[in-house]
């Protein structure tokens, strides 16, 4: 009762705020979070991006007949802040003791387990940079372009064209704002504020039109998130499709039962529709990347609507996953390497062997989707567990099935489907330099990154490196513009293997990062019984990615590359 007294309380703080300017004051703070200002409002909040798309997700769901306020007072953002906090703490309490419980080993492993795998799943948003997700989409559903237009008569490439003009357009709002950007001559039809605009005489000048446009953009940070749908016309994106995808992908402030962050029905609006249909003929998107990821889960339900359709996602999705997987370490590895895929061991098929010099990595490609965890601990578990045996458990006793072949030290052949030998392997030639690896496509969180908690392992074994498929690449990519060698990821591959049974961390590029930096090596490692990363160990990845990281189709590379330009 006191997480749903709280949350309503909440809810009616939030309903009287007028609606553009919210969320537009919301999308401004979401900007700020990874550069460390507003502190004055951010500073206290414990997971800042989910909570204020809690805020967005009870404005818009919330009666607007009181929706009038465009100004926080000290006071009620303070109480803002005081009821986020402490609902974050009653979603905690959920796994605390209830009173005469007992307390075994066997309730600390569930709640160890059930924990931080619930508040990760809730309190992280989806951690990559736009282009993975837009290179994602654009090779995965446009080949189910059939069953996508047959179902809305648009294409994979409609929702790519939408997503960057609407893109562009954002950015150039944002820069229209600066000292030497273009103002729009129509710019007061972005807001709704009234404000003066009136010199005062101690001023000494008249003040030209962008000081005024700059006046009003400080106190309604929307201005530049909001659009007619014509502006996002282009040679290949007609207001027709723009319209369609429109209905799609907006919402309007409509009141609903929502009031939990944790509740999918009602969920938030502003994660499937993250563009809200204001007054005027304006559309207002909330946050620019999550159109992206809507995208991506509209094509996805589009593309899972029967048994057939379901099976011919999931071959597509697995085979792109391998072959990027190919991708990234071909790039990264350049020369003297062999790569065999979709290889036979002992009549299993295994999915990818590389061979490098005198190193073997053992890949397994999962593209297994994450069950919603579960409020009871004990039924968390459960869930959990059966998809970590799923995923990251089947993914083990695959690549252990050829690490064994490395390790009996026989020459042993490989295969193709056919029964057909490809090549002799002998594993004398590489020693004790083999590696397994599991590449998935979503994060399990703490319990990836320390493996100890579910995966079981023999006495003499040692764990795999879990890795999101996103983030395989975001380190590689950076290995390479940084001139680190092979060998330097195959050091981290055994620092890595030290980590388990220590580490407190949900983002592994922070323990990638913590290395780059040297903030994670031998002496720091053996040194702590328990290691906890924090945010800005991944820093260095941020750092690269705004001078350029290597992606494909990276974009906005002229403007990175002459070190002139800001952006939101």
């Amino acid at each position: 009762m006191s997480l749903e007294k709280k949350s309503q309380q909440l809810k009616n703080i939030v309903s009287t705020y007028e609606t553009e300017w919210f969320l537009g004051d919301l999308s401004g703070l979401m900007m700020n979070i990874a550069s460390g200002r507003a502190q004055d409002q951010l500073g206290k909040l414990s997971s800042p991006m989910r909570q204020l798309y809690f805020l967005g997700g009870l404005l818009i769901t919330s009666d607007d007949s009181n929706g009038k306020d465009i100004q926080y007072s000290p006071e009620k953002w303070n109480e803002i802040i005081r009821l986020l906090n402490e609902i974050e703490n009653e979603y905690s309490k959920l796994f605390f003791p209830n009173i005469d419980e007992e307390i075994d080993e066997e309730w600390k492993k569930i709640r160890k387990v059930a924990m931080p795998s619930f508040l990760s799943y809730f309190n992280q948003g989806p951690l990559n940079y736009e282009e993975q997700s837009i290179n994602w989409i654009t090779e995965l559903y446009t080949t189910l372009d059939d069953v996508i237009e047959a179902s809305i008569g648009l294409k994979t490439i409609d929702f790519i064209n939408f997503y960057e003009n609407l893109d562009a357009l954002h950015q150039r709002n944002f820069q229209s704002f600066s000292p030497k950007g273009e103002l729009k001559l129509n710019w007061k039809d972005y807001t709704k504020l009234e404000m003066v605009n009136t010199a005062p005489p101690e001023l000494g000048f008249t003040p030209p039109e962008s000081f005024w446009a700059m006046y009003h953009f400080v106190a309604d940070q929307g201005m530049i998130s909001r659009f007619y749908a014509k502006e996002l016309i282009s040679d290949d994106l007609s207001i027709e499709k723009i319209e369609k995808i429109l209905l799609l992908l907006s919402c309007s402030r409509e009141e609903s039962d929502f009031l939990y962050y944790t509740s999918t029905k009602p969920g938030n609006p502003l994660y499937d529709k993250p563009i809200l249909k204001a007054d005027k003929n304006l559309y207002q998107v909330f946050e620019v990347k999550q159109v992206l990821h809507s995208i991506d889960n509209l094509l996805e339900n589009i593309c899972s609507k029967n048994k057939n359709d379901i099976t011919k996602l999931t071959k597509t999705k697995g085979d792109l996953l391998e072959r990027k997987i190919v991708s990234i370490f071909s790039k990264f590895l350049k020369k003297d390497f062999e790569i065999y895929t979709s290889y036979y061991i002992d009549n299993c098929e295994q999915d990818i062997l590389i061979l490098w010099k005198n190193h073997a990595f053992i890949i397994e490609a999962k593209g297994y989707n994450l069950r919603e965890p579960l409020r009871d601990p004990n039924r968390a578990f459960i869930r959990i567990k059966d998809d970590f045996k799923n995923c990251i458990g089947y993914g083990y006793k695959q690549t252990k099935r050829v690490e064994d072949k490395f390790q009996n030290e026989k020459p042993f052949k490989i295969f193709d489907k056919n029964g057909n030998a490809i090549t002799e392997i002998n594993p004398k030639y590489y020693g004790d330099d083999y590696y397994s690896i599991i590449v998935n496509i979503n994060s399990f969180g703490q319990i990836q990154t320390d493996l100890s908690a579910l995966l079981e392992i023999a006495d003499d074994d040692i764990y795999p490196w879990v890795v999101k498929l996103d983030d395989l690449e975001v380190f590689l990519l950076t290995l390479l513009k940084k001139k680190k060698t092979a060998k330097y990821l195959v050091n981290f591959l055994l620092l890595r293997e030290e980590l388990h049974g220590k580490l407190i961390c949900s983002d592994e590029l922070e323990i990638c990062g913590g290395y780059l930096i040297n903030k994670l090596n031998e002496k720091f490692v053996e040194k702590y019984d328990t290691i906890v990363t924090t945010p800005d160990l991944a820093e260095i990845f941020d750092e690269q990615y705004r001078k350029e990281i290597g992606f494909e189709n990276e974009k906005y590379l002229k403007e990175k590359r002459s070190g002139k330009y800001i952006f939101w």
